[in-house]
C-alpha cells in the first residue's frame, strides 16, 4: 500500500477533494492490493533445474533480474524521501484530524 501513496506522490497524484470519491479511490486501491490483477491460473509444471529450459529461462530472464535488483535499490533511496516515515506521519496527522 505504501508503495501506492509513494507513486502517486512521485507522479503527483492526489485523491478526489469529495470525500465519497475518496473514499471510494481509497477502497480501490485496498482490493487491488488483497485481490491482485493479472493473474495466471493455468497450472504448469515446472522446468527442473539444470535443464534446458531451466537455463533458457535464465538466459531469458536476466536482464529482468537485474532491472528488478536495481528498482530495489531506488525503492531503497526513494523510501528517504517518499517513504514510510513521512506516510506515517501522514497517516497519524489524518488519524488525529479525524479524516
Amino acid at each position: 500500500e505504501e508503495t501506492v501513496y509513494r507513486l502517486m506522490k512521485y507522479f503527483g497524484f492526489s485523491f478526489d477533494e469529495d470525500e465519497t470519491r475518496k473514499m471510494e479511490q481509497e477502497d480501490c486501491i485496498k482490493d487491488l492490493l488483497k485481490e491482485g490483477t493479472n493473474h495466471n491460473n493455468v497450472s504448469y509444471e515446472m522446468p527442473k533445474k539444470g535443464s534446458q529450459a531451466a537455463a533458457l529461462i535464465k538466459w531469458q530472464t536476466q536482464f529482468d533480474i537485474k532491472l528488478f535488483d536495481f528498482s530495489r535499490e531506488l525503492f531503497d533511496a526513494q523510501t528517504k524521501e517518499y517513504g514510510s516515515k513521512e506516510r506515517k506521519k501522514e497517516l497519524k496527522k489524518r488519524k488525529k484530524d479525524g479524516n
